[in-house]
Parts: structure tokens; sequence; C-alpha cells
């Protein structure tokens, strides 16, 4: 994706009326200009123990950290998605920071070991570190560095609810699987050997018609099927058959993550992950693996079943 001028002022205009109003006014969930998380909140390690993406993979972009998993796995060939048009900014930023930092200054840059620091509005934007944020700045493609900078400016000013509107402050950076030394260093040398990252702006519904004909090793959708509704997931089933085209010999679609949780009434939405009645009526069409006390599904392709 070329990042334009063009676009870089209409999504910062659009980010700056976040930043006011929030997305109170939006549906709940997904919205094309929504907040940013920082880091993750999926337990990656355990997402990854099963998937190749030696082969390529598709992932949500999100708060950048899965497409890093993969890159610490030896992906060369990273593709990402999301409905979120700010979050390529923040994956770009996050690239750029790994390239560019040393281990200790990344952890000082997004306030990883500070106290509290997962609860401060802003997070690394608020009291940032001049030294370290230019330098980020510096190792990004223009239009993209001129996005920081105009939000270095904003961010200055900026009221704590406005923060608070802007970086969703519920992230869990040791979960993201590359913050030791070891892995981070190991990280920085195989975002070396990529050959290709790509950003696709789109609701996953829309993702199957925003691919080409390249294939994948793994597909990541993250907790994305968490908040759709009973017709939603029927629909995400359809989906699925169709990226299964997408897929090498032996790919795998990572497609839910959440508690797993029996409820009575309707569906769950929100952070119960793959709807259990769902999985069970399609059980031929999906494996589980529970990690620290959440479940992770898989899509298993027909081939395969």
């Amino acid at each position: 994706m070329n990042i334009t001028r063009n676009d870089v002022d209409n999504d910062f205009m659009q980010l700056k009326g976040l930043m006011k109003v929030g997305n109170d006014s939006t549906p709940s969930y997904f919205s094309t200009y929504d907040n940013i998380y920082l880091f993750t909140n999926d337990r990656l390690k355990d997402i990854f123990e099963p998937l190749d993406v030696t082969q390529g993979i598709l992932t949500v972009t999100g708060s950048g950290d899965q497409a890093l998993m993969a890159i610490l796995k030896g992906a060369k060939n990273v593709k990402m998605f999301d409905i979120n048009k700010l979050a390529k900014y923040f994956a770009l930023f996050k690239f750029s920071a790994v390239s560019c930092l040393s281990y200790d200054e990344f952890i000082k840059l997004y306030k990883i070991n500070k106290p509290f620091s997962n609860y401060v509005a802003g997070g690394f934007l608020t009291n940032v570190d001049t030294y370290l944020y230019e330098k980020v700045c510096s190792n990004l493609e223009n239009t993209v560095a001129l996005f920081f900078e105009l939000l270095f400016d904003v961010m200055i000013n900026a009221t704590i609810c406005e923060k608070f509107n802007l970086i969703n402050v519920k992230h869990y950076p040791k979960l993201s699987g590359y913050l030791t030394r070891k892995n981070y260093e190991k990280l920085q040398e195989n975002m070396k050997k990529l050959t290709s990252v790509d950003f696709v702006d789109c609701n996953i519904f829309d993702l199957n018609k925003n691919l080409g004909d390249e294939k994948y090793s793994a597909m990541v959708f993250s907790n994305i099927s968490s908040y759709f509704s009973k017709c939603e997931l029927e629909k995400f089933l359809k989906l699925l058959k169709q990226l299964e085209l997408k897929l090498t010999c032996r790919g795998l679609i990572q497609a839910g993550y959440g508690v797993k949780k029996r409820n009575n009434n309707d569906f769950n939405i929100g952070k119960r992950g793959l709807d259990t009645r769902f999985v069970d009526a399609n059980k031929s069409c999906f494996f589980e693996k529970q990690s620290h006390g959440m479940t992770i599904t898989y899509y298993k392709p027909n081939k395969r079943k």
C-alpha cells in the first residue's frame, strides 16, 4: 500500500475528530477510524504454536504484534488487513522502532517496564522520549513520518480524555512473544530478510475480494469473531471456506480466541471467543486448543477434514 499525502491529511483529520468525541457515535466494534491498541491482548506464543508462517502470513493488523510474531517465527511475506485505517500507521511505527532501536531503547520508548504503563492515557505518546521518537520517525517513509510529526504536536496539548479516545489502554506487552532481549534481537535479524510487507484497509468480510492470487501458509484473525452475531458467524464460515483456496497445502487459519463459555441466552458478543455452539454445530470445520484459560479456535481446510 502506498500512503499518499492526501491519505495522511484525511486520516489525520479523522484522528483529531476521534480524539474529540471518541467512537460513541459509531458501532460498538470495528470502525473505519477507531482507537489504537499499542500491544496485543492475545497470548501470541500459544496462537502461533501450530502455525507454519514460512510461506507467508495474512493477519489482522491490530497492534502489529501478530505480524511481528510471524516475522520472529520466520515469515518473509506479510500481508495485514484492518478496517481501522489508523492501525497501519502505528504498526509501521512499531516496525520502524524494532528496526532501528536497541532492545533497551524500545523498552524505554514504549514504557514497557514502567509501573502501570498499560493504564497511562496515550501510552508512549505521553511524556514521549523525543530523541527516540525522532529516531524512529527518521526511519519511516516521508508520508508516515509526517503523520507522526503531526501527532506529536497534537498530543502535547491533548487532554487526558482525548488521549484515552485515541489509545486503548487495555494491552499487555508481555503477551506479544518478542519482548525478551533474545527474541527481540532475533526479530531484528529476521526483519532484514523480509521480502514483502503490505496492508489492506478493509472489513474482514471484504477480505477475499481484496486479495490477489498469492497463497499463505497461515492466517491469523485474533478475536475478531468474538464480536459476530449469529448471522455474521454464518457469513464468517462462508468466508473461511473461500479463504481456504488461498492456503498452501498444510496451511491453517486461526479463527477465534477468547474465553470458552456456554450461554443459554443469545450469542456471546465481545470477549467470549468463537461461540461454542457455533463451533459444536460445525465440528468438522474447527479444532480447538486451550491457553491459560482461553480457547484458541482453528479452521481446518476441507482437504484435511
